[in-house]
């Protein structure tokens, strides 16, 4: 089959699935969300900073109790600032959508503004602060949480503004080892007694087993900042210091290949603009080595679905712990070689979706119509569909019965 034609029809499938899910999933649509829902608002009083913290949980379509999928987890602070927060949720739920970044569990973190200075104080600076009690609240009490009730997995990923840019950026000196990365937007680096410029040229020494990522940018607010730190990055790399203004694109390779640090300045933008600017070319840079690995999988020349192992290892192997691929990659893979008729591959590849997202009962409909074309058995196929249907919180009744339709459709249609 030409190629091109191939690639058409797999790009044309994986776009009217994703109209699909947007269509089907009236929660989503109504938050303005496509892959996304929002789960529950929540209170949890820290037994660490002593004061109730207001949480909003969001998490993927296909999320749901019971399968067995886990989901990094990503904690936005600031939940009260609900126009860069809004907009950071909407960043991922677009990088979603187009495949670019792996569905995830969402926490995000409100602090109100008579708190939120104490809050991401150290001591060091003044015995009042409470920054180390911050950190124990979302590693002893946060993560835990998510990752005993909402499916997160080990990836950790924190996305700060101002001051709780500074404050994740100190989680990344400090927790190196915990986290996989860190978006500070707009942080300054400097307070009485702590110099993080210093100690992130310091982390250069520490030995890491997988990628750290850690990504900021800084607007008219902080300019001398950026230049500190642009010229502390390029000495860890070895590269002659030079100020942002004369040379801002420099690619910056450490002497620790895991170390990934990069920022960016512009300089004429406002302190509260720069999370709308920056934060979606820093989440796609996260996790554009995932993206890669898994369009090895989707590429039309793949013809080899085993190969599915190896490249979910290269992930462990980059990130230090496993990342789903994606519902639409999986489900596009099936279709690639349904429409080519190569009805065995076609099995398979709905075979893998199944196995991963259990709860998409649709991927059943779609095994099911390769199995006739292939003139095999699908009678187990039914009794699976009808028990993912039956548990699934992916659709609602009117959407389960739409769907037992298309089941009576398929198992009478002439093949």
């Amino acid at each position: 089959m030409n190629l091109n034609v191939c690639r058409y029809q797999y790009l044309l499938c994986s776009t009217i699935y994703l109209i699909l899910l947007l269509i089907l999933n009236p929660t989503a649509s109504a938050q303005n969300y496509e892959r996304y829902k929002k789960l529950k608002d929540t209170t949890l009083t820290s037994k660490f900073l002593g004061t109730p913290k207001n949480l909003t949980i969001t998490v993927p379509i296909e999320w749901q109790t019971g399968t067995p999928n886990k989901f990094p987890v990503i904690v936005v602070f600031d939940r009260q600032n609900k126009r860069s927060h809004q907009y950071i949720l909407n960043a991922i739920d677009y990088l979603t959508s187009n495949e670019q970044m792996p569905s995830a569990v969402i926490i995000s973190v409100e602090s109100e503004q008579r708190y939120r200075y104490v809050e991401t104080l150290h001591q060091v600076t003044d015995p009042a602060g409470k920054a180390e009690r911050n950190e124990q609240f979302i590693f002893e009490e946060i993560i835990p949480m998510a990752q005993n009730e909402l499916k997160a997995s080990d990836f950790k990923l924190f996305i700060g503004h101002s001051r709780y840019g500074y404050f994740t950026t100190s989680l990344f000196n400090n927790r190196i080892q915990d986290l996989n990365g860190v978006i500070a937007l707009s942080p300054f680096f400097v307070q009485p007694k702590i110099n993080l410029t210093k100690s992130l040229r310091e982390l250069s020494k520490v030995p890491l087993k997988a990628k750290k990522y850690f990504r900021f940018t800084i607007g008219n607010d902080f300019p001398e900042d950026y230049k500190a730190i642009d010229s502390a990055l390029k000495q860890m790399s070895g590269i002659k210091p030079s100020t942002a203004v004369n040379n801002p694109e420099t690619t910056i390779s450490f002497t620790n290949a895991n170390l990934d640090m990069k920022g960016s300045i512009f300089k004429a933008a406002d302190h509260n603009v720069t999370p709308g600017i920056y934060v979606t070319q820093a989440l796609y840079e996260i996790f554009e080595a995932w993206s890669i690995i898994q369009n090895r999988y989707s590429s039309i020349g793949q013809m080899d679905l085993s190969t599915k192992g190896l490249l979910e290892r290269e992930i462990v192997s980059h990130y230090g712990t496993s990342l789903n691929f994606s519902l639409g990659v999986l489900n596009g893979k099936g279709w690639q070689f349904y429409n080519e008729k190569q009805y065995d591959k076609a099995i398979e590849a709905w075979k893998i979706l199944t196995d991963t997202y259990p709860n998409f009962s649709d991927g059943y409909l779609y095994l099911l119509q390769a199995q006739k074309g292939a003139n095999k058995p699908y009678a187990d196929t039914i009794q699976k569909f009808k028990q993912s249907l039956a548990n699934s919180s992916f659709y609602n009744e009117s959407q389960k019965k739409a769907l037992q339709a298309e089941l009576d459709e398929i198992i009478n249609a002439k093949n």
